[in-house]
């Protein structure tokens, strides 16, 4: 029997990731929209993303992963090789309530930061110093009066607000710019807000931000948008990211 050849084993240089930022984000499973716009505003050689999904229910009877926060954030690096976890749904948080919504994260992947778009959104709106809040969403309509409580009791007015009232996040990642631009406009003109506040991370709108924003003439805060800023405030990354709103052009 020939004797078989001895396996190499070489020396392999290895350096470090140059990512500044290391992000894990949990999207729901039926989010076409939010794991992409995410990744779009966050700038590539400084931020690292790694994303998955838990699965749930698409209905508004409650929300639930159909097994544990922290088994799915187990399919995440661990938490040791991370700076911040972000969980990707707006309605969600305003079900669970913040501190819920923290003790659920925290025990999923402990000892790191966290964050949600709509606990980001009322960061953000402090940010921009509004006081008085238009507010879009694309939900059914028990579900979006529930987000005009969720902002009244964190301090803000709504001065107005209206859905599209969708019943699937399919329907809500297929609402076109025209839509959605001429609700935000006729929500500014009948109110005079400070900011705009449009939820879902499975509205199609944050390429559009700076667009919007110009042709109202007061700040936008969206979803994705007001979680990456949130994520990357947390851990004391504060370049400006153009292209994405006032929100993130300015120092944070």
């Amino acid at each position: 029997m020939q004797p078989l050849n001895p396996t190499l084993i070489f020396k392999g240089s290895t350096a470090p990731s140059r990512a500044i930022v290391r992000i894990g984000l949990i999207l729901i499973s039926t989010d076409e929209v939010g794991g992409d716009a995410f990744r779009d505003i966050m700038p590539r050689d400084d931020v690292s993303v790694f994303a998955t999904r838990g699965s749930c229910e698409d209905d508004w009877e409650g929300f639930a992963f159909t097994s544990s926060f922290k088994e799915v954030a187990n399919t995440l690096p661990p938490a040791d090789r991370l700076d911040v976890l972000a969980f990707s749904c707006t309605s969600a948080t305003v079900e669970l309530g913040i501190e819920g919504l923290l003790s659920e994260l925290s025990n999923a992947l402990p000892g790191i930061k966290y964050t949600s778009p709509a606990i980001a959104a009322i960061e953000a709106l402090k940010q921009l110093g509004a006081k008085k809040v238009a507010l879009l969403t694309p939900y059914p309509v028990d579900v979006h009066r529930s987000f005009v409580k969720f902002l009244e009791i964190h301090g803000f007015g709504v001065t107005a607000d209206g859905t599209f009232d969708k019943s699937t996040d399919a329907e809500i990642g297929e609402l076109q710019k025209e839509s959605i631009f001429a609700a935000a406009k006729s929500l500014v003109e009948a109110s005079e807000p400070d900011a705009l506040f449009i939820s879902c991370t499975a509205t199609p709108v944050v390429e559009y931000i700076d667009q919007l924003e110009a042709e109202l003439g007061l700040p936008i805060v969206t979803s994705s948008q007001a979680m990456a800023w949130d994520a990357l405030r947390l851990v004391g990354y504060n370049r400006p990211i153009p292209r994405f709103g006032r929100l993130l052009a300015a120092l944070r």
